[in-house]
C-alpha cells in the first residue's frame, strides 16, 4: 500500500477546510453537522419558525436595543456600523445537506478502502491491537466502537467541537479554545495508545 508523503497529506488536509469555506462559507465540522442533523430530525423547521421581522424591522429592534443599554451617543458614534447597510443572516442548512455532507464522507471512505483492494466488511477494526484486545467477536467489537462513539459525542458537546472543527478549523485561526482542545484529545490519544501497548 502506497500512502502519501506528510506535506502532501498536510495540503490535502488544508485544503478540505478551505475549499469547504470557500465554496459553503462555514467552518468545517463534523460534530456540528450531526447535531444540526439531529435537531432538523427532532424538530424540522415549518413556516412558523421564519422569522417574524423584515431586515428593517430588525434593524430597528437592534437601534433601539443598543439604545436602550448604552444610550443614543452610541448610534451617533464614528464607529458605528452605517444603519443603512444590508445585514446578511446566514439561513441554516436544510437537511439534505447534512445527509451529502455525511454520505460524502461515507463513499469517500468506500471507495479509499476499495481502491486498497483488499477491503472486507469487518465487526470491529482492521487493528492488530483491536483484534488483541477484543478478538473477532460480533458482538463485542460493535459495542466497543459504539461506546467510543458515544464518549467522542460527549467530548465533542463539551469541548464546543470535534477534531475537524478545532484541529483543523480552530487551530488554523489561532484560536485558545482549540489550541487547548487539539492538544487535549491529540495528548491523550498518544498516552493512552502507549498506555494500552504497554499493558498487552
Amino acid at each position: 500500500m502506497h500512502y502519501l508523503a506528510f506535506w502532501q497529506s498536510a495540503l490535502v488536509l488544508a485544503a478540505v477546510p478551505l475549499v469547504q469555506w470557500l465554496w459553503l462559507r462555514r467552518s468545517f465540522g463534523v460534530s456540528g453537522r450531526y447535531t444540526a442533523l439531529v435537531d432538523e430530525l427532532r424538530s424540522p423547521r415549518s413556516a412558523e419558525d421564519e422569522p417574524e421581522m423584515n431586515e428593517a424591522e430588525l434593524i430597528a429592534a437592534m437601534r433601539a436595543a443598543t439604545a436602550e443599554a448604552f444610550g443614543e451617543s452610541v448610534l451617533e458614534a464614528p464607529a458605528a456600523p452605517d444603519p443603512a447597510a444590508p445585514v446578511v443572516l446566514r439561513a441554516a442548512d436544510p437537511a439534505y445537506m447534512h445527509w451529502l455532507f455525511f454520505g460524502g464522507i461515507a463513499a469517500g471512505g468506500l471507495v479509499s478502502a476499495l481502491a486498497r483492494g483488499n477491503w472486507t466488511p469487518t465487526f470491529g477494526l482492521h487493528s492488530e491491537l483491536f483484534a488483541r484486545m477484543f478478538g473477532a467477536s460480533p458482538v463485542l467489537g460493535p459495542l466497543v466502537l459504539v461506546g467510543g462513539g458515544v464518549l467522542v459525542g460527549f467530548g465533542t458537546r463539551m469541548a464546543g467541537g470535534c477534531t475537524s472543527g478545532h484541529g483543523l478549523c480552530g487551530v488554523s485561526q489561532f484560536q485558545r479554545g482549540s489550541l487547548l482542545a487539539t492538544l487535549a484529545f491529540f495528548g491523550t490519544g498518544v498516552v493512552t495508545s502507549f498506555a494500552l501497548r504497554g499493558l498487552l
